[in-house]
C-alpha cells in the first residue's frame, strides 16, 4: 500500500493537481479513502447520482457506456489516473460506468473536499478547464470519426 507521501507525490502527477502546495495535497490525500476493487467490480454506474472523484493508486480501470443493453469501451484509465470528477462539478449524473480492469486500489475523493480544494487554488480551477476541454475536444473527434466511418462510401 501507499503512504500518505507517496499519494501526495502521485496525486501530483494529476495535471489538476500540479500545481498545488503539499500541504494542500497532504490534507486532501489524508481525507480520502483507499478503496479497492477486484477485477469487473463496478466503481460506479452510467446515471447513476455521483459526486466522489477518484484516483488510481494501483491498477487501471476502463470507461463503459451503455445504451440499448449493450456496453462500449469508450476509453482505458491506467494507474494515477483521476476520474469521476465531472459528476464533482456539475452536479449531474455519472456519464459513464467504470469498471476494475484488473485489480483496482483508487483512492475516493469527496466531493466537498475536491471542490474547496480547487476553490482555494485558482491556477487548479483553470487546469482543470484546460484538462476537460481537451477531453472534449477529443470526445467530439471521435465521435466526429465513428460518424464518418458508418457512413456508405
Amino acid at each position: 500500500m501507499t503512504s500518505l507521501n507517496e499519494e501526495v507525490t502521485l496525486l501530483r502527477s494529476v495535471p489538476f493537481f500540479s500545481s498545488m502546495e503539499d500541504g494542500k495535497l497532504k490534507l486532501l490525500a489524508y481525507t480520502s479513502e483507499k478503496q479497492g476493487f477486484e477485477d469487473g467490480e463496478v466503481v460506479f454506474r452510467q446515471g447513476s447520482a455521483g459526486g466522489d472523484a477518484y484516483f488510481i493508486l494501483q491498477g487501471a480501470a476502463d470507461v463503459l457506456t451503455e445504451a440499448n443493453g449493450h456496453e462500449l469501451i469508450v476509453a482505458h484509465l491506467p494507474q494515477h489516473s483521476l476520474f469521476g470528477e465531472i459528476s464533482a462539478f456539475c452536479e449531474v449524473p455519472r456519464t459513464a460506468t467504470v469498471r476494475a480492469s484488473g485489480d483496482l486500489v483508487a483512492l475516493r475523493i469527496r466531493k466537498d473536499h475536491f471542490l474547496e480544494l480547487i476553490a482555494e487554488t485558482p491556477t487548479a480551477a483553470l487546469q482543470i478547464i484546460r484538462v476537460l476541454a481537451e477531453r472534449l475536444a477529443n470526445t467530439t473527434s471521435d465521435l466526429t470519426a465513428a460518424l464518418e466511418s458508418r457512413k456508405p462510401h
